[in-house]
C-alpha cells in the first residue's frame, strides 16, 4: 500500500476511518499506529470539554448512523456498539481516481470488499480476524468508543461553548490515540486544529467539524454528524463464495498482530 505522504489523502482517510466508527480497514497511503492512552500531562478539563466528553460517551448507548462529508472522502456507517455490530461505506476520490471500501463487522469478524485499493481483489470480500487488529488505529467497533468520537474529544482544548449545544476550540490531532495518521504525514501542522462541535437536546454528541485547511489547503473542512439513534442496524455475512481469507500483506499493513 502506497503512502501519499506528500498528500493530504492520507490524512483524510484515517480521519475518515477514525470517525466513522469501524477502523478495521484502510486506504492507500494511511500508516497504522498503535493505540496509546492519553497523556498524563494533560490538565484539567474546562466545564465545556467534560460537557463534550460525555456527549461523546453517549454514543456508545445506543445504535447510531455516522455520516462523514468532505472534498475528497465520504462515508456512512451504521452501528449497533451493544451487539458488536457495523456496517461502512467509504469513499475516496481525488487526482481523477476513485476508491472505495465497504466493510461489515460482526462480534470479531470482519469483512472488507474494495476497489481501487492496491492488494484487494475487486469483487471478493476479505476476512478478517478482528482479534488480530485489537489495539491498533483499525480495530473495529472499539471498547468504550465505538463510534470513534472519544479519541478525537480528549485531545481537545480552549473548548467553549457559544449557545445550547454549539462549542469550539482546537484538537491535537498529533496525539490523538490510534486516529492512524502519522506525525510525519501531518508535517508538524496538527497540533491545533479548529473544531466546531454541536449537542443534541439529549446530550449526544451530534455534528463534530474539524478544519483541516491548516494541514493542506486541499482538505478543507471535515463534517462528521451522529444520527437515527436507536434504529435497528442488520448487518449481514457475505456469501461463503464471494469470501476469501485477507492476505498477510494486507493484515500487515493494518497493524495486524
Amino acid at each position: 500500500m502506497r503512502r501519499l505522504a506528500t498528500s493530504g489523502l492520507g490524512v483524510f482517510a484515517a480521519l475518515a476511518i477514525g470517525l466513522a466508527g469501524c477502523g478495521n480497514t484502510t486506504a492507500p497511503g494511511v500508516t497504522s499506529t498503535p493505540s496509546a492512552g492519553a497523556s498524563d500531562d494533560a490538565s484539567a478539563p474546562s466545564a465545556a470539554t467534560a460537557e463534550l466528553t460525555a456527549a461523546a460517551q453517549k454514543l456508545n448507548d445506543d445504535t447510531v448512523k455516522v455520516t462523514l462529508e468532505s472534498a475528497a472522502v465520504n462515508s456512512t456507517g451504521n452501528l449497533d456498539p451493544k451487539a458488536d455490530k457495523a456496517t461502512m461505506s467509504l469513499k475516496i476520490g481525488a487526482s481523477g481516481s476513485n476508491s472505495s471500501v465497504d466493510l461489515r463487522s460482526i462480534g470479531e469478524d470482519a469483512w472488507l470488499q474494495a476497489t481501487g485499493v492496491p492488494g484487494v481483489e475487486p469483487g471478493k470480500w476479505l476476512h478478517i480476524d478482528g482479534a488480530r487488529l485489537a489495539g491498533t488505529s483499525f480495530d473495529a467497533l472499539p471498547d468504550g468508543d465505538a463510534a470513534g468520537a472519544g479519541k478525537f474529544v480528549e485531545r481537545m482544548a480552549d473548548v467553549t461553548k457559544s449557545g445550547d449545544g454549539s462549542y469550539q476550540g482546537t484538537i491535537d490531532l498529533t496525539k490523538v490515540a490510534g486516529s492512524g495518521v502519522s506525525v510525519d504525514v501531518l508535517g508538524g501542522k496538527g497540533n491545533s486544529v479548529p473544531f466546531t462541535a454541536t449537542v443534541d437536546d439529549q446530550g449526544r454528541l451530534s455534528k463534530l467539524s474539524l478544519d483541516l485547511t491548516s494541514i493542506d489547503p486541499q482538505l478543507g473542512t471535515m463534517t462528521t454528524t451522529y444520527s437515527d439513534f436507536g434504529t435497528p442496524v442488520t448487518v449481514a455475512q457475505p456469501p461463503a463464495a464471494q469470501v476469501v481469507e485477507a492476505p498477510e500483506s494486507l493484515l500487515q499493513a493494518l497493524g495486524a498482530k
